[in-house]
């Protein structure tokens, strides 16, 4: 359910239930297994992580909290994942009172604002953007990635060749971003540290909010994965790998600075016994709008969309919105060469083009052959060819070349809207190929930090819509 649906129902809930819900909440028994269970280990170096899979006995829920112990569970957990991190930080530490203070006074702030708010008038990806999102991790971010690369999914040297992460290579690259939004009429507006705010001002005449970021969040700057913006109103998903997980209060904090209160966090869904927990990275999905046919696209891999992520999206999405999961490849050893973490790297949706629907992809990390249709009514998945479903939306595709490219972002480009794409400018020949036959505006920024860390201008950078 939405959140003002959940705020309905949590002002109905008695202060002792909630009391009680939260300090369960606190310790919930989740059980978790990871794929790098099944790996062999590699002596060599550190494997790159994989992704963990959370679930919680449906019956542990209702024998702490009774008979109507998982609807108070789900609403109590949708309102303390949907704070700012400032006010959960606070939860966690506070004590009984002071949390429910805390929450029910938060839940008084927000409500007006989601108040008759649902998912309409969807942006699709070809949309043409207004304001867009970029951020700047500092120091404090970054330094835990040093000497943990292979932990972090991180390149030890960016393609130009400078050590990576590098604070200074980040505000470099993100502030050459603004700039390529602002010269094709796009509103950027950047969030960083408090620690480097003044700094970044001084340099960039652009719109520069300072949070106070905790540290060891290096992956924040990737600004696509914790969210996703088909509306004014975000949707919050949920990370798969640990050392991302927290991001997502995070980024709620930024949403409730800029007055963008978040519909929902997409976070669990029942699974006979289980409460699985979804995992659901903004990488992951494209939203088409063909001649009256809308369509998510969702990459299914090694941190692909999984069936809570499904479940709930269609539940709160609208009925006419086919939900669709494409098969990425994944990794044992090599992150940059043979997996696809996100969609967004093997796939560039570059929309309609002189009358003619585009989209390029890399057949090698895609399987672009067969696709899992959800179907709402059986709550379960249906083969269908991806074929004849491009051949139904009319959309042509076409694989670019791969010599002398990065892997990573030689499809993460960001598409401004009417023919317009932000990439990275270290893809040369696709850039070219890209112009050559789609007669595509390419607009070329260098990001070698950006890259360095596993991303390109679509991963850093997150559209925001006004009313």
């Amino acid at each position: 359910m939405l959140l003002n649906e959940s705020l309905r129902y949590f002002k109905e809930l008695d202060d002792e239930v909630i009391k009680k819900t939260v300090r369960f909440w606190m310790e919930v028994p989740v059980e978790k297994y990871s794929f790098s269970d099944t790996i062999k280990e590699w002596s060599i170096r550190r494997l790159p992580p994989q992704p963990i899979e959370e679930f919680i006995r449906i019956d542990n829920i209702v024998r702490a909290l009774g008979k109507d112990g998982l609807n108070t569970f789900i609403t109590v957990d949708q309102i303390i994942s949907l704070l700012p991190n400032s006010l959960y930080q606070q939860v966690i530490k506070a004590e009984s009172n002071e949390r429910l203070s805390i929450l029910r006074g938060f839940c008084r702030r927000i409500e007006n604002h989601v108040e008759g708010k649902s998912l309409t008038d969807l942006k699709p990806e070809d949309a043409k953007k207004e304001k867009v999102l970029l951020m700047i991790p500092s120091q404090k971010q970054l330094k835990i990635v040093y000497n943990n690369w292979d932990r972090w999914v991180w390149k030890r040297i960016a393609y130009n060749g400078e050590p990576a992460p590098s604070v200074d290579g980040w505000i470099k690259d993100v502030l050459r971003l603004a700039v390529a939004l602002e010269n094709a009429s796009v509103t950027p507006i950047i969030v960083t540290d408090k620690s480097i705010e003044e700094r970044i001002k001084e340099e960039a005449p652009h719109n520069v909010i300072g949070l106070d970021i905790p540290e060891d969040f290096a992956k924040i700057g990737y600004v696509r994965d914790q969210s996703v913006t088909w509306c004014k109103h975000p949707i919050i998903g949920n990370m798969a790998l640990d050392i991302r997980q927290g991001e997502e209060w995070i980024i709620n904090e930024v949403y409730y600075e800029l007055g963008l209160t978040p519909l929902l966090r997409v976070r669990w869904a029942s699974d006979k016994e289980y409460l699985v927990k979804a995992k659901m990275e903004g990488g992951n999905f494209f939203l088409l709008k063909i001649d009256g046919s809308t369509v998510l696209l969702t990459g299914v891999g090694v941190r692909g969309s999984n069936y809570p992520t499904f479940k709930v999206l269609s539940e709160v999405l609208p009925e006419e919105v086919r939900i669709i999961g494409v098969p990425l490849s994944g990794y044992v050893k090599s992150w940059a060469e043979t997996g696809a973490v996100h969609l967004d790297v093997v796939f560039t949706y570059l929309g309609e083009l002189n009358g003619v629907y585009y989209a390029v992809l890399d057949p090698l990390r895609l399987g672009f052959y067969s696709g899992l249709e959800y179907v709402r009514e059986k709550e379960a998945f249906q083969i269908i060819p991806l074929g004849g479903l491009f051949k139904e939306l009319g959309l042509i595709i076409d694989e670019p070349p791969r010599e002398k490219t990065s892997l990573i972002t030689m499809s993460n480009a960001l598409n401004l809207g009417k023919g317009k794409l932000i990439v990275d400018a270290y893809n040369r020949e696709v850039n070219k190929y890209l112009e050559r036959e789609f007669g595509v505006d390419v607009i070329e920024v260098e990001i070698p930090q950006v890259e360095a860390g596993g991303g390109g201008p679509r991963c850093a950078s997150r559209e925001l819509w006004g009313d």
